[in-house]
């Protein structure tokens, strides 16, 4: 892949140079050419006007044209510019030639009707005594007879074709040159650009092999490849904790299932052989109802978060009294509460508050808070509860005394699987999904729960939410129902 990259890139820029590079000389070529040629078409005009002053002057001393006297002034002329220069009198008639070559040579008919109204110039015809291409200038003037002259003058173009040989070649030099100049240094710069990718590559394989200790090194600059280095190292500590909080999970759960499992077994199985007494059969069949209970929420967290992160459950929002739906789900837990000794404080000061939400996944969010606030409350402790609103929020506070929670510990404390008290010292019952299934249930509700904690003294989580929910028709959307909770 990393060749695939590299020979890509090389390639691309290789084409790129070329094709600018052939693009510029191309360019440069034909305005070279075109000066060139324009400067031999100023040259042509300027060497007629001269010849033409000449053969006035000629024609006035003499009264007559003299062709012999202008025919040597031609050739020496010729000599000296590489220039054949011919006189045409009337329509075809060759009166004076400067060179030693004596086919005829016609007045190109194109030439002769161009000529009549403007001068004639082409540059690249094959007319003439010079082996190659020629140029060709014709020019008509008048002198005292009614007829009209032409001035013809011919010169090799191989100078023009040389000049544009020339400069071809040193274009070539030239995008050589820059090859070999830039190759190396296209080299390194490539190379020291891959590096990271070779880098993150080496990582990528190593998370694939499943080890997340892997970590890319960033230059702390804000390049692409940077931020590419940062995100990795994030994902790679997210899989991280997942992996670990999987494992703990699968611990946990383990344990979970094991424990009651060994208890009502034993109990079924004493009840059957008849080692448990009839009389306190009842007794232990609360015990297995207890149990069974309890692997029952369990299995009921388990696929709650199923459905959370499927995005299959939909809530069905109602107004309601949200200090009532409080308080009802508060005095499911009397018995624990008497229990424990605590005391319950805020209930008297809630004020009765209408929300609009869904009834059974906001008491699922309070049963989970307040069976959490007791579970880590201190004994004789208490659990304070209140309601506030703003402008359009209600924040419900549930506090709760005790040894509170540390930074690191708030930071995870709503991650799936995540125990405080990893030795299940304080927390016997429960495997870390409670607070994960919060926090869902609120960000369906467009609310935030939030936790904040002092060591040693409390903790209490606040759960904020809209008094009221976006309507189905003010999102454009069809109403949505519920889906029944197993």
């Amino acid at each position: 892949m990393l060749k695939s990259v590299y020979s890509r890139i090389f390639y691309f820029c290789t084409v790129i140079l070329i094709f600018f590079c052939a693009l510029t000389g191309l360019v440069i070529t034909l305005c070279a050419t075109y000066r060139y040629k324009s400067e031999a078409e100023k040259e042509f005009r300027d060497t007629a006007q001269v010849l033409l002053v000449r053969v006035r002057d000629a024609y006035m001393q003499a009264n007559e044209l003299p062709h012999e006297q202008l025919q040597q002034e031609l050739q020496d002329y010729t000599r000296t510019y590489n220039i054949d220069c011919y006189l045409f009198h009337g329509i075809s008639d060759c009166v004076v030639r400067s060179d030693y070559n004596y086919v005829d040579i016609p007045l190109p008919k194109a030439a002769r009707a161009i000529a009549v109204d403007e001068e004639y110039c082409e540059i690249g015809s094959d007319f003439g005594n010079f082996e190659g291409a020629s140029a060709c200038f014709v020019k008509r003037f008048q002198l005292e007879d009614d007829n009209g002259y032409y001035l013809m003058l011919m010169i090799p173009t191989e100078n023009i074709n040389e000049f544009s040989f020339h400069l071809i070649f040193a274009l070539i030099v030239t995008v050589l040159l820059i090859a070999l100049i830039v190759a190396p240094l296209f080299y390194l710069n490539t190379a020291s650009l891959l590096k990271p990718i070779i880098n993150i590559t080496h990582t990528a394989e190593a998370y694939a092999n499943g080890d997340f200790s892997e970590r890319l090194e960033t230059g702390g600059g804000d390049s692409e490849l940077d931020y590419l280095a940062e995100t990795m190292n994030r994902m790679a500590d997210f899989i991280d904790r997942n992996e670990q909080s999987r494992k703990n999970f699968v611990s946990n759960v383990s344990h979970e299932l094991k424990t009651p499992m060994t208890t009502i077994g034993g109990f079924v199985d004493g009840i059957l052989d008849g080692t448990i007494p009839p009389e306190q059969e009842k007794q232990y069949l609360r015990t297995v109802s207890s149990e069974v209970q309890r692997m029952s929420r369990l299995v009921h967290s388990m696929l709650n978060i199923s459905k959370f992160e499927e995005g299959s459950l939909e809530p069905n929002f109602v107004q309601m009294d949200i200090t009532h739906l409080l308080i009802k789900t508060l005095l499911l837990f009397e018995k624990k509460v008497d229990a424990k000794h605590l005391s319950v404080e805020g209930l008297e000061d809630c004020p009765r508050t209408k929300v609009e939400c869904d009834e059974d996944l906001m008491q699922q969010v309070f049963y989970n808070l307040t069976e959490n606030a007791i579970k880590f409350v201190n004994d004789g402790g208490t659990l304070s509860v209140r309601v506030l609103t703003d402008d359009d929020m209600a924040h419900i506070h549930l506090r709760n005394t005790g040894e509170g929670l540390t930074d690191d510990e708030i930071t995870h404390v709503f991650e799936r699987f995540y125990k405080t008290d990893a030795s299940r010292g304080k927390d016997t019952t429960g495997v870390g999904l409670g607070l994960s299934i919060v926090s869902r249930i609120v960000r369906l509700h467009d609310g935030t729960v939030t936790v904040k904690s002092v060591p040693k003294e409390y903790t209490e989580f606040v759960v904020s939410i809209p008094l009221t929910h976006k309507s189905s028709a003010e999102q454009g959307d069809a109403p949505r129902k519920s889906k029944k909770k197993e």
